[in-house]
Order: C-alpha cells, then structure tokens, then sequence
C-alpha cells in the first residue's frame, strides 16, 4: 500500500446516510398491459350497448427509501455502498352498466412492483459554508425486482394472478444539500434520476374461471393484439403475460419493469 493511500484511509470519515420520499418511474410496459387488458374489454362492451365508467390510471409513483454507508477520504471524494427499497401500487377498473337492465359489471387490474436496489456509488462534495454542504453523485445499482399483477374479467373470461422476478442493472446519478444542525448531524435534501429497465423476468401465472384452473410457468412478454368489435371498432391492444414460449405476434418480445426516472426525497446524514 502506498503511502498515499495510508495516509488517506487514516484521515477517512465514515458517515450513513438515511433518507425518503417519492419516485417516478416510467413502467411504460406495465401500463401499456393494465390499459391493453382493461381497453378490451372497455371497448367490447360498449359495443354490446355498455355503457362504461373508465377509473384507470398509469402506475407511475413509488415511495422511495434508501441507506447509504459513506467512506469520505482525505479529498471532496467519497465512496458509498447504498441499499434501498421501492414499492409501487396501482388499482385500475372499468364499470359498465346497461340501459336495458342487463346487471352491472366491472373488470379490474391491480399491480404491485417492488424493488431492493444495491448501489456503489461516487460522491464529490462541494463545502459551501461551514453549515452547508451540496454534493453531486452517481454509481451503478443491481436491481432484484419482483412483479406482481392480478386481472378479473368484466364477463366470461379467466382471471389471472402473476408473479415474477428478475436482477438488472442500472445507473444513478443525482445530488443534495446539506444543512448541518448539530456537529455531526446534517439534514438532507436529495434529487436523483436513475436508468433501469429489468427484463427477462420469470415467473408463475394462475389463470381460471371460464376455463379450468391451470398454471403456466414461463417468462413475462409484452404483445400487442388485434380486436374486432361490431359495428365498426377495431384496435390493437397490449398485453403483458407470462407465457412458456415467445407469443407468435410481430411485436412480440419479452416485457420488462422500466424504473427509469427521478427522485425526490429527505432525510438526514450522521457523522461517525
């Protein structure tokens, strides 16, 4: 070891820092299967004389947490090994009633997606005043991510609940303010964005109810179908399903949880 590099770790700091709050991630596969499988059915029954009542949304933001155990050395650099947690929820229905008495019905899709995102990471403080730190940083993360998505019919049809899993990899970048209040406590405020796309998940889906009850293990693809309803309806709707074997369709290929986005959180960065 160089005396360069033992000087520097003697002089090293350790500090954690702890913050939380909100992300938005772009999940455009997901929503494009929420809206594809809800969209059918939507436009399936208003063309049988349906009138429908849309509650659907994109799923878009998470709650955010993340620990970082920091490594600041004799220089503005410092080195962080980080650990966080990122859920996200949504619920999407469709209701449709009938001028006729037919009896009211509804479909329904509800997805959860949760993520434990590990990051190595680079900081580079920039000391403002003595209370006051701003700080740029950026680093790569693992991503172990799990998918999870329930699907009932507005009608005959199967339901379905999938769950699937995968690791990728992505990058972090972003940075933060630092207001000291105590002589080793800071509070933080931090914007980050990050890119993330996990694919080849793979998983279980459990599908039943005009059909008997089965259960298909394979991988999670996006496809999109073509729907023709009378009199004059005609469109291609996305789905995103777990499937044995690549779907036939042209625009076939495997689906994937887009993390990609940015953060804003709070919290605060203790000294050691």
């Amino acid at each position: 070891m160089s005396l360069f590099m033992w000087q520097s770790l003697q002089a090293a700091d350790f500090s954690i820092k702890a913050t939380g709050g909100f992300k938005y991630s772009l999940f455009k596969d997901v929503n494009s299967g929420i809206m594809g499988y809800l969209g059918v059915w939507a436009d399936g029954l208003t063309s049988s004389g349906g009138i429908v009542t849309d509650r659907t949304e994109p799923l878009h933001f998470c709650s955010d947490y993340s620990v970082d155990f920091i490594l600041s050395l004799d220089s503005p650099y410092g080195l962080a090994l980080g650990v966080g947690y990122v859920r996200a929820k949504n619920r999407s229905e469709i209701f449709v009633r009938y001028s006729d008495g037919r009896p009211e019905t509804s479909a329904l899709v509800e997805t959860t997606i949760e993520a434990v995102p590990i990051r190595l990471s680079v900081f580079r403080d920039f000391q403002l005043t003595r209370a006051l730190n701003a700080y740029i940083m950026g680093g790569l993360e693992i991503y172990p991510t799990q998918f999870q998505s329930s699907s009932w019919p507005a009608g005959p049809g199967d339901s379905h609940r999938q769950k699937a899993r995968s690791v990728g990899i992505g990058l972090l970048y972003g940075a933060g303010l630092e207001i000291k209040i105590l002589a080793h406590v800071a509070l933080v405020l931090e914007a980050q964005g990050n890119y993330a796309r996990i694919a080849n998940l793979k998983g279980t889906r459990k599908s039943g109810g005009s059909s008997l009850p089965h259960e298909v293990k394979g991988t999670l693809y996006y496809d999109e179908l073509t729907f023709y309803f009378p009199p004059d309806i005609q469109k291609t709707y996305a789905q995103l399903m777990i499937s044995e074997s690549m779907p036939s369709g042209d625009r076939a290929r495997p689906g994937r949880v887009n993390f990609s986005g940015f953060a804003l959180s709070g919290g605060i960065r203790i000294y050691l």
